[in-house]
């Protein structure tokens, strides 16, 4: 075997390796994210026997001019409904509050291993779903429902650097604290049954 050949296996070998240390990592994050989201769906029901609230997951509207959003947390309660898309991946976020998407940047600007990726932002999202539930539920004949959104941080490795985004995201750790506020806990009169069956509806 020539040199020239040793050189192209060991550059092929190389590359198969970083390409499958890539992978590990990424299936690792992945794995990582799914359960510090589980956790938040631990938060809500543990939460919400008490306070007779209905909590639904993975809950997907189209709006009217036939665009999909999905929410991953959906609690309705004699309150009225409240929307939480978790922020979830690792790294720090920037971008502007009307901004369609986020940057997340992982590592720091003078290391090798930083990574800037585009990820939807999680605000805009909550408002494109808010629009279209109220768009269902007056459709329904259900009115004078308050809907709220917020962003949970799923884990400790998470900073969003977003000018006016502080009071729709609730830092890691505190969302039972959050949700323990009084307008969570006041009885406005929704039939949350009603509504829970409306969005349970295929």
């Amino acid at each position: 075997m020539s040199n020239q050949d040793i050189f192209f296996w060991g550059m092929m070998l190389l590359t198969l390796l970083a390409v499958g240390l890539a992978i590990y990592r990424t299936s690792v994050k992945n794995n990582h994210s799914e359960r510090t989201r589980r956790d938040i769906r631990k938060t809500l029901r543990s939460m919400a026997p008490l306070r007779e609230w209905r909590v639904l997951e993975d809950v997907s509207l189209t709006g009217h001019k036939g665009q999909v959003f999905t929410t991953d947390h959906l609690v309705i309660g004699p309150f009225g409904v409240l929307v939480l898309t978790d922020i979830h991946q690792r790294g720090n976020y920037y971008g502007e509050l009307r901004d369609a998407e986020w940057v997340i940047s992982t590592g720091g600007e003078a290391k090798v291993e930083t990574l800037r990726v585009r990820v939807p932002n999680p605000i805009k999202n909550n408002e494109g779903f808010v629009s279209a539930l109220r768009e269902k539920l007056t459709a329904a004949e259900i009115y004078n429902i308050q809907v709220e959104a917020l962003c949970p941080i799923t884990q400790g490795q998470i900073q969003v650097f977003v000018t006016g985004a502080a009071s729709m995201v609730v830092e890691n750790g505190k969302l039972r604290e959050t949700l323990s506020r009084q307008k969570y806990q006041k009885d406005n009169g929704v039939d949350v049954a009603k509504i829970a069956a409306l969005l349970e509806a295929k």
